[in-house]
């Protein structure tokens, strides 16, 4: 199983089109270029990290026996994101903008990102084109599902990762 560090690392890369949006917003409200750069800076830098992070956790996590009783698609969850969270983001005024409550929010959400139990999908998956479902196995545990491929029927999934407590991934080794 990964370890915190990873962990930290998944929660907090789900920010990084926040940033990207916020960039955007900035720059086009202000017109000034150096919030800009940070936001994508900052953007760039989670998104590397996820990637290194998470190319090494498929390498490394060994594989789990679970029986599957209920696969369902998981995808929607991507038009939820952009309704709840980048549209009205993007649409925020910024001169009502306070820095320093918006930086005591951020270290809020950087110290319990990794201490979060559940495991919500990372929209960076989503664009490298990895799809979600929501599986049950047979003792009535619920968890997220990470693969590829698209699945339809539970028998088409062989091989499993366990890669956080609610969190699993299709192993294609």
């Amino acid at each position: 199983m990964p370890n915190f560090l990873q962990k930290w690392i998944y929660n907090l890369s789900s920010a990084a089109p926040l940033c990207l949006v916020f960039a955007f917003v900035w720059l086009t409200q202000y017109k000034t270029f150096f919030v800009p750069l940070i936001c994508c800076g900052v953007s760039i830098i989670l998104f590397i990290a996820f990637k290194v992070s998470f190319a090494y956790c498929k390498r490394n996590l060994p594989p789990i026996s679970i029986r599957i009783s209920e696969l369902a698609p998981h995808d929607a969850w991507i038009v939820a994101y952009i309704i709840s969270y980048i549209v009205p983001f993007a649409s925020i005024a910024i001169e009502d903008f306070n820095p320093w409550l918006s930086g005591a929010i951020a270290a809020a959400i950087v110290f319990i990102a990794p201490f979060v139990n559940s495991s919500a999908p990372n929209p960076l998956l989503f664009v490298s084109g990895y799809h979600f479902y929501q599986i049950k196995s047979e003792h009535g545990s619920n968890y997220i599902f990470i693969s590829k491929r698209k699945i339809r029927n539970v028998k088409e999934i062989k091989h499993i990762q366990r890669v956080f407590e609610f969190l699993l991934m299709e192993d294609i080794r």
